[in-house]
């Protein structure tokens, strides 16, 4: 009789003993914990990567402006190119894109030499983002597609004006709302 009351505690056992995996509610319970984590996380992620291009084009534009404030200082003007050309509108920035030491470019730098009140005694940088159709960033490892929907363009002129351009706009002249510059310019 033993081995028959045995026989029946070991299928007790095996019916209420509980099988090991996860249950269809655990599974979708993770997922849904998953998605919201995703949710919150990527759009974070995507602002954080696009003020850290913003921050390297910051910097890429004041470096340019140094290399055109050194320019002035040797040469009287800002677009001294060489000097069989003397004051020309046709200095070339050491480096047109942004970031310059490595790295998917994702801005596009210009410089503009505007001719009031004479060429060569003002300029504007301005540092595009690759991803927007003017740009002109067709070169091996660039980013065509990066934006900048907050900021667009950013632009620093000789006297130190920080501005923005937004796309969309079509203004195509800076912008100079100190919210606006506050916001791209200070973060």
């Amino acid at each position: 009789m033993n081995s028959g009351g045995a026989i029946a505690m070991g299928c007790a056992d095996i019916h209420n003993s509980r099988a090991r995996g996860f249950t269809l509610l655990e599974a979708l319970v993770a997922m849904a914990l998953i998605a919201i984590l995703a949710a919150i996380a990527i759009p974070q992620y995507s602002a954080y990567t696009i003020r850290g291009q913003r921050g390297a084009a910051k910097a890429a534009l004041q470096q340019a402006a140094q290399y055109l404030e050194r320019n002035y200082t040797a040469n009287g003007c800002y677009d001294f190119d060489t000097a069989a050309n003397a004051c020309a509108a046709t200095a070339a920035l050491p480096s047109p894109y942004s970031p310059n030491g490595g790295g998917a470019i994702t801005y596009v730098l210009s410089v503009t030499f505007p001719a009031n009140p004479t060429v060569g005694q003002t300029y504007q940088l301005a540092a595009a983002p690759c991803g927007t159709a003017a740009a002109g960033c067709a070169v091996a490892g660039s980013n065509t597609t990066f934006t900048d929907p907050t900021c667009g363009a950013l632009t620093l002129d000789n006297t130190g004006q920080q501005g923005v351009d937004q796309p969309g706009t079509g203004q195509g002249a800076p912008v100079f709302t100190p919210a606006l510059v506050a916001t791209c310019w200070q973060r």
